[in-house]
């Protein structure tokens, strides 16, 4: 990873940010006087089998194994609190995941998926965040292939409508700003070590990205419509691979100062 790149680009996001959106980035546990509470939501499970391999390797399997190991992992460092919205093959709706990281107070939320492309030569990671607008057809078609039509949550309460709206807004743009961070770290996490599909950054309106506190990205980490990915994806060696480049991702992201908390 370029450090000095990384460093500009963090600084360029928080001068479009401004003063008073940093004030409003993510600081639940930090306020608290906790570690960092990151929620892994592995998607699909239970009768919703997600993408399914042609050999018939379901999706559901896949990221529930992985995001008990990078579970495990984060847990190990010391540095985090980890929650999961599944931790069994159960089926959880679009907006019960949320929920749950609401609940919880969670300063990350990463949803781990795998991809089924219909050009079967496709293979590679790639990191999702919220849009109104889908980047490209691709990311349009995978945001319809995993979403459904969960609403936005609603305005603060306890002010007047003038005021609910200015922090919605700079909630908004910061929680944009931290989850538009993490992406950049896991696809520079990523680079030369995990297979990435062409142009790996990209953003949809996805239902499990829609809440406007917590920084929040859709992982789809590879695509079970091709026979190599598959293979990477059901190895458990490149499987734990991909879990260390995720830990580090996710140290860069709270080691700057920018996030809240200097991880260590």
């Amino acid at each position: 990873m370029c450090l000095t790149c990384d460093a500009t680009r963090r600084g360029f996001l928080r001068l479009g940010l401004g003063a008073a959106g940093l004030a409003a980035l993510p600081r639940r546990s930090i306020a608290a006087g906790l570690k960092p509470l990151i929620m892994l939501d592995p998607g699909h499970g239970g009768h919703d089998p997600g993408a399914i391999a042609p050999d018939g390797f379901y999706e559901k399997t896949i990221t529930l194994a992985t995001a008990l190991e990078l579970h495990q992992a984060l847990l190990e460092t010391r540095r985090y609190r980890v929650g999961m919205t599944r931790s069994s093959d159960t089926f959880i709706s679009l907006e019960g995941r949320v929920n749950i990281a609401l609940e919880h107070k969670a300063d990350m939320f990463l949803s781990m998926h795998c991809d089924h492309l219909p050009e079967p030569d496709l293979r590679g990671a790639s990191v999702f965040t919220l849009s109104n607008k889908a980047s490209d057809k691709l990311a349009a078609a995978v945001a319809q292939d995993e979403n459904s039509a969960d609403g936005p949550t609603g305005a603060p309460a306890g002010v007047s409508p003038q005021v609910a709206n200015i922090l919605a807004s700079l909630e908004t743009r910061a929680t944009k700003i931290g989850s538009a961070t993490l992406a950049d770290d896991i696809a520079s996490s990523f680079s030369a070590r995990i297979p990435l599909l062409p142009d790996p950054k990209r953003s949809a309106n996805f239902a499990v990205l829609r809440d406007p506190s917590i920084p929040s990205t859709l992982l789809e980490m590879g695509c079970l419509s091709n026979a190599e990915d598959e293979r990477r994806l059901r190895d458990p060696r490149q499987r734990r691979l991909l879990v260390a480049r995720l830990a580090d991702a996710i140290d860069s992201y709270f080691s700057d100062p920018g996030q809240g908390r200097v991880a260590g």
